[in-house]
Formats: structure tokens, C-alpha cells, sequence
């Protein structure tokens, strides 16, 4: 079973002009609304609960939970940076915390020792739509009124699958995965999420025989959401970063980790959220007697 804790944080602007930012305030011949710009912050938790069950001969099945709190926050100013009040108040953005279960993940794998360095194995499932929709902002953002851009869940299940290898020595060795899921139907409010695939790569070395120090190149890339057939400007980017961790295994049952990773690099079609660190801690428990490989 592992535990892991996860937080990011980030800020970005955008610009607020007429009509898109509120056709009913823009087109009232009492209220000047000049351009301004919104200026976001984020902040994202994730703690995740993994649980895997061996079935034998390399079989098993595994699962995850996630209970997500997002912390968001907004300010307004004119182009000149002097602050400001939209008459609109906060139908886009607020202050406020968003929390509850984010989507699971389902999945059966195998793994195969190849030899006495290699372990490779693969995987197969879905995602579970445990998590909060919300209704098409744009529609209600086009009647001025009240929405939501940040979700909880996707609202339907995407099949997904992971690759995984892995070498080792006495003192050197090397992980690499792939996992990915894909969008395969719109949910019943008309949103398609994103198809996402992730890949990473690196170096691990083992300190002590309780210590051992990784490092890995992760690129992955997030295909464009839709809102009644319409691609949502605010998804889709190809990101990659670059990160190191800190295992140390208490015993055969017990280890704990500790990881940190920065962005080398993040393409988008608009301006969307940046994640400049993302850090966590985790915490794995193996029974007795209990083993993936074959």
C-alpha cells in the first residue's frame, strides 16, 4: 500500500477584455469596463491512497483513490497595473478552496523478471469518475453568469495503461514508465477531458542497503478538453521536468520517500496554469510474504 502527498503551486494572468468577459456588463451603456487582467493563483494537494493485491506468477491488481484540496485565489488590475474592481464581482474567479475525491485508477498488471537485473511489467485499466463536474463554463460565462473552470473528476471512464522497466546492480540502476489514458467519450454535461500521456526515465543509486537516491526526465503531454465539441482553450500543453528523490526503507515492509521536481519546459496553445515545483512525500507498506515479481 503506498500514501503519497502531493502539492504544486502556481500563478498566472490573463487578459479580461469585451465582450467574452461579461456580454450583459460590456453591453450596458451605464458601466465602463475597460480591459483589465486577472491575475490567479493556485495551489494543489493530493493525497492519494495506492493498493495493490498480488494474485501470483507476476499478477496483480491495482487501485487508487485521490482526495484533492485546491486553494484559489484571484486579483484584478487595469493594464497599468493599478488595482481593480470588475462590476461583474466573481462569476469567473474566487477565493475559495475546492476539496473532495478526485478520479481513482483501476488497473490489472504483470510483471516478468527477465533476468537477474531486469523487471519489466504493463498494465491495463480505468480511470474511475469519483469526482466532482462541473456544468460548461463557457455557456454560462456567455450569460454573465456564475461558473467553474477548476473540476474535481472527468465524469466518465477513460481506459488506461502503464509500462514499466527497471534495472538494477549493486549500486547502479535505471527505472523507466510510460502511463497514459484516453478520452475516449464526452460526459453527460458535455465535457471530453483530456487524453494525457506521461513518460520518464532516469538514474538510481543505492547509498546504503536502506538508502538509495533517483533521479528521472519526465515529459508528458495533455491533449485539449472539449465543451460541446469545442475545444476548451484552457487545457492542453506538453510539459516536461526534471526531478530527484529520497527513498529509505526502513525495513523490507516499510520505506518512505521524499521527491522533488521543476519544469524544464511547457508548450500551450494560451496561457494556462504553470507548475514551477511540484513536491511530495510517500510512504509504502508491503506485507509479509506479498511480491509482484513472478
Amino acid at each position: 500500500m503506498d500514501t503519497i502527498y502531493t502539492l504544486a503551486s502556481s500563478t498566472f494572468s490573463h487578459d479580461a477584455i469585451c465582450p467574452e468577459v461579461s456580454p450583459k456588463h460590456c453591453n450596458d451603456p451605464d458601466i465602463v469596463l475597460p480591459d483589465h487582467e486577472h491575475h490567479q493563483s493556485v495551489t494543489l494537494t493530493r493525497l492519494q491512497a495506492a493498493l495493490s493485491y498480488g494474485l501470483g506468477q507476476g499478477w496483480q491488481v491495482s487501485a487508487q483513490i485521490p482526495v484533492d484540496i485546491k486553494f484559489l485565489g484571484v486579483e484584478y488590475s487595469l493594464s497599468d497595473g493599478t488595482p481593480y474592481v470588475p462590476p461583474y464581482g466573481n462569476i469567473h474567479h474566487r477565493n475559495e478552496v475546492l476539496y473532495g475525491l478526485g478520479d481513482g485508477r483501476l488497473e490489472v498488471q504483470h510483471f516478468v523478471r527477465i533476468d537477474a537485473n531486469w523487471v519489466v511489467g504493463a498494465g491495463f485499466g480505468s480511470t474511475l469518475p469519483l469526482g466532482r463536474t462541473e456544468v460548461n463554463p463557457y455557456a454560462l460565462a456567455a450569460k454573465s453568469k456564475k461558473h467553474q473552470h477548476m473540476q474535481m473528476g472527468a465524469g466518465t471512464f477513460k481506459p488506461a495503461f502503464s509500462i514499466s522497466a527497471v534495472w538494477s546492480r549493486m549500486a547502479w540502476g535505471m527505472t523507466a514508465f510510460m502511463n497514459g489514458e484516453l478520452a475516449m467519450d464526452a460526459n453527460h454535461k458535455g465535457y471530453r477531458p483530456s487524453s494525457r500521456i506521461n513518460m520518464a526515465v532516469g538514474p538510481t543509486y543505492r547509498v546504503t542497503s536502506k538508502l538509495m537516491l533517483a533521479s528521472a526526465f519526465t515529459i508528458s503531454n495533455e491533449s485539449q478538453a472539449e465543451w460541446a465539441a469545442k475545444p476548451d482553450p484552457q487545457s492542453g500543453q506538453t510539459r516536461g521536468m526534471v526531478g530527484a528523490s529520497v527513498i529509505y526503507r526502513f525495513n523490507p515492509q516499510l520505506a518512505v520517500m521524499a521527491q522533488g521536481k521543476t519544469s524544464l519546459f511547457q508548450v500551450t496553445q494560451k496561457t494556462v496554469m504553470r507548475q514551477p515545483f511540484v513536491g511530495s512525500l510517500g510512504l509504502t507498506w508491503t506485507p509479509q510474504g506479498k511480491s509482484t515479481e513472478p
